[in-house]
């Protein structure tokens, strides 16, 4: 394929990414943030959005050839539906001279969850997944004839176990801000993760909405390291990324709306204390010491970003018995709010009284 395209086909090749609105959020390596297609050439513009309104329609794959200018192209927009209801939540789009070969599409890994009502009982949200997800995160998928759909897993502990370094605690930061955000505002956030299946480091840019008051949707597309290296993070992303590098005590964070544990950091796994299945706080507490803890949760939550006297809590372990700490904990926020969601929280060795002892 030439490389000395006109200005007019700049984009000849290259795989356009769109959210549901036909919002442009990449063209081939460069990203955008969510502008018009007139950022694309007039190629795009003319051959490309006809397919891409079509598609939004279809929720189908749209191929044609289009004459334009004097030149024939072949056109293809693929949709990116969710897992939940098949609902459109991104798009595909390149054109190429008729004749020449499409390049390879860039996998697209749609995401979607609800969080519980308050007065439902559970405390995990439900989690479903697009098509091409499982082969993004390089894990199976659910079943061999599986096209999308629920994943049978909790997006805590999975994000947990795929994101690397800072990525994991920062990604609270995201969830606080898809939480808070006006519905339908676009949020992006870079991020650093594993792919299961090759233990590769890969650069992943997320897109995400919030739908509803529980309901959240988006999409993640692989982008360079060194593009999440230059991304400028909020605030709240570099305090937790700077705590999670200095702070040698295990740290946990916590959702304070529904007492699950979200992300743990490296340091929490010398401890040698699960986190079950349904990722509950009170699980992991003894019944002496749980609401202790979790009156500390609720207060930091309720006071974000102010510092409060830890309490002593009792940790379950694998082994059936139990480990004395000290919890602290601080309300996530990184703009003016009254409460947050995320509470992060330290663990601390407890001073047993032989240690009182030894040290007098």
């Amino acid at each position: 394929m030439t490389t000395n395209r006109p200005k007019s086909r700049r984009h000849e090749g290259q795989w356009l990414a769109l959210d549901e609105d036909s919002l442009l959020y990449s063209i081939g390596d460069v990203l955008y943030t969510g502008v018009s297609l007139n950022n694309a050439d007039i190629v795009a513009r003319k051959v490309v959005a006809p397919l891409i309104e079509s598609a939004r329609k279809s929720c189908s794959e749209q191929r044609a050839t289009v004459h334009f200018g004097g030149d024939l192209f072949d056109v293809r927009v693929k949709p990116a539906l969710g897992g939940r209801d098949g609902s459109l939540v991104a798009l595909q789009a390149c054109y190429v001279p008729v004749g020449e070969r499409f390049p390879t599409r860039p996998l697209l890994a749609v995401w979607e969850w609800e969080e519980p009502s308050l007065n439902s009982g559970e405390l995990l949200p439900r989690h479903w997944w697009g098509e091409e997800a499982p082969r993004f995160y390089g894990v199976e998928a659910p079943n061999a004839d599986w096209h999308g759909g629920t994943t049978g897993r909790d997006p805590y502990r999975f994000l947990d176990n795929v994101l690397t370094g800072d990525s994991r605690l920062a990604i609270t930061a995201f969830m606080q801000d898809l939480h808070d955000a006006e519905i339908d505002k676009p949020l992006i956030m870079f991020m650093e993760q594993w792919h299961v299946a090759t233990r590769a480091r890969r650069g992943i840019r997320a897109v995400g909405r919030r739908k509803s008051s529980r309901y959240y949707a988006g999409f993640a597309a692989n982008v360079s390291l060194g593009r999440v290296n230059q991304a400028m993070s909020g605030p709240l992303m570099r305090q937790i990324g700077a705590l999670a590098a200095i702070v040698t005590d295990p740290l946990i964070v916590v959702d304070a709306v529904h007492e699950s544990v979200v992300v743990t950091s490296d340091d929490f796994t010398r401890l040698d204390v699960p986190v079950p299945a349904n990722s509950s706080l009170r699980a992991m507490v003894h019944m002496d010491h749980i609401e202790d803890v979790l009156d500390l949760i609720r207060y930091s939550a309720n006071h974000p970003g102010k510092r409060s006297l830890p309490v002593r809590g009792s940790l379950k372990t694998r082994s059936g018995g139990r480990l004395d700490v000290l919890v602290h904990a601080v309300g996530t926020n990184n703009k003016a709010r009254t409460k947050t969601k995320f509470v992060m929280c330290r663990l601390e060795a407890a001073r047993t009284e032989a240690d009182n002892r030894t040290s007098a």
